[in-house]
């Protein structure tokens, strides 16, 4: 059955129409439910970050996958077929590992995705949506992502949508980031990572809000910043030069009201997806909004050099999933013909138990038709093997003879008489 790759990401797609396709992570085994009772797809895996939206499946029915995809963000087909693309079989297993090796991220080698991927596939095994097939190629993702890091130097000098963020506000902030009060929204991995680059800087004020003031608690632990609830947002925002905001809220954080109190310059950086700022905070006065897809200038620098490694890893995945897709015709090769000779099988021995069936009914010996039954099907069974067999013998196929010997695990060595 065919392995079917459907999504959105940076690429094909803008932020406005990536941040409608998010698939909630609380949401996740309600969705991979829905893909087995509704769609019947037995084997699936949703992949969603903030810069794509994937559906790994396997199924015959292609298209009513992709209608599954968009109907469950309301898109119409029009919104969201020009951006969506859809991969089969082979391609789809390589697009599957170059995505588990960063190579088709934003920030080429990132390694986070690899996290949120095995993250997406333990939710798929605790949803019981991954079978043989899908157990078995998410292991080899897995083992390619970690020969790909160690063999090639895709990931030397890592980069990150955090490192991007903080080399952003170092071009576009006019005075020097030791003069800066930072406001960090958020406590996740991203902000975490973005404390680590922002230590070298040494702001002058660095602060965190988060919903959870326990998370951001722990964060406060490894790095010197202020924790501000929630409720004092309004006022945080009022005294901070720089805003850095990556959070999971499903609706934006900060809006245009809350800014109304703001005396000086503010420059945000909104790096989730959903966005947590609404687009119209960019038309107030003295507010330099940016998203995500702005830091891509700052990215592209970070990737020279790096192309030869890439073109490498390229090169290795494009071989491994040549090699998975082979395992699986095989697959499907072996299945077909154990199929085949049980039926072949189970058809000799229709005939033969009818026939013994008969003469039970006539009134014959039960002894001597069960003998009778026994040496007629073997016969049967073992006069076409019997007769290839022979014929290879006579052609010098001694091949096919040692096959044999393996196939049906029998001893070549006649047995010495007593």
């Amino acid at each position: 059955m065919p392995i079917i790759v459907c999504g959105i990401n940076y690429k094909t797609a803008p932020i406005a129409l990536r941040e409608r396709a998010v698939f909630p992570s609380e949401k996740i085994p309600l969705y991979l439910n829905d893909l087995q009772t509704q769609e019947n797809i037995a084997e699936a895996v949703l992949l969603s970050t903030c810069n794509r939206s994937e559906l790994y499946c396997v199924t015959e029915d292609v298209e009513r996958a992709v209608d599954w995809f968009c109907r469950q963000h309301g898109l119409s087909p029009a919104e969201i077929v020009p951006s969506l693309y859809c991969y089969r079989d082979q391609f789809a297993i390589e697009h599957i590992m170059n995505v588990a090796c960063g190579l088709d991220s934003m920030v080429l080698g990132e390694s986070e995705i690899l996290r949120q991927m095995k993250d997406a596939f333990a939710e798929s095994c605790a949803a019981s949506a991954v079978g043989t097939l899908f157990n078995r190629l998410f292991q080899e993702v897995f083992a390619v992502s970690k020969q790909v890091r160690t063999s090639t130097a895709i990931g030397a000098c890592p980069v990150s949508v955090s490192s991007a963020a903080v080399s952003f506000i170092k071009e576009i902030y006019p005075a020097q980031l030791n003069q800066a009060t930072v406001l960090l929204i958020g406590a996740g991995v991203a902000v975490e990572l973005v404390m680590r680059y922002l230590k070298v800087h040494s702001p002058q004020r660095v602060c965190i809000v988060n919903r959870s003031i326990q998370k951001a608690a722990v964060l406060a632990e490894r790095y010197p910043c202020e924790l501000i609830c929630m409720t004092e947002l309004p006022e945080a925002l009022s005294n901070t030069d720089i805003v850095i905001s990556a959070t999971r809220s499903p609706a934006p954080i900060i809006t245009s009201a809350l800014l109304t109190a703001r005396t000086k310059p503010l420059f945000i950086v909104d790096i989730a997806v959903p966005r947590d700022v609404e687009p119209a905070v960019a038309e107030l006065d003295d507010v330099h909004l940016y998203c995500i897809d702005d830091l891509k200038n700052i990215i592209q620098k970070n990737l020279q050099g790096r192309e030869h490694a890439a073109d490498k890893a390229r090169e290795m995945i494009k071989q491994k999933s040549h090699d998975f897709m082979l395992w699986l015709n095989s697959l499907e090769k072996v299945a077909v013909t154990i199929r085949a000779y049980r039926r072949q099988v189970e058809e000799l021995c229709h005939i033969e138990l009818s026939k013994a069936k008969k003469q039970l009914s006539r009134g014959e010996d039960p002894a001597q038709v069960l003998t009778d039954f026994s040496h007629a099907l073997s016969n049967k069974l073992l006069h076409t093997p019997t007769m290839q067999l022979r014929q290879a013998g006579q052609e010098g196929r001694l091949e096919l003879l040692q096959l044999a010997q393996e196939l049906f695990a029998i001893s070549a060595v006649e047995p010495e008489l007593s």
